[in-house]
């Protein structure tokens, strides 16, 4: 268990870098899905970003491991 702490900081960055995009995508599509014409659009696009990516990341960060082991129950049986 030498190791478990790299692993931690592995898997924290490694969700990050899947957030990030992710967040990045949804909140322009959003922004862009929007039907009313936004003059300062870029201020609106990262402003949902900044909102949406800490609570998907803790969201991420909380569900995954409930994933992992649901995952595991069902494809172990």
């Amino acid at each position: 268990m030498a190791n478990s702490k790299k692993d931690r900081s592995y898997k924290l960055v490694s969700t990050f870098f899947v957030v990030l995009p992710t967040t990045f995508i949804m909140s322009a599509l959003s922004c862009f899905m929007k039907e009313e014409a936004v003059e300062n659009w870029t201020g609106v696009l990262f402003k949902s970003w900044l909102i949406s990516l800490p609570v998907v990341y803790a969201c991420v960060l909380l569900l995954l491991p409930l994933a992992n082991k649901l995952t595991g129950k069902i494809l172990d049986k």
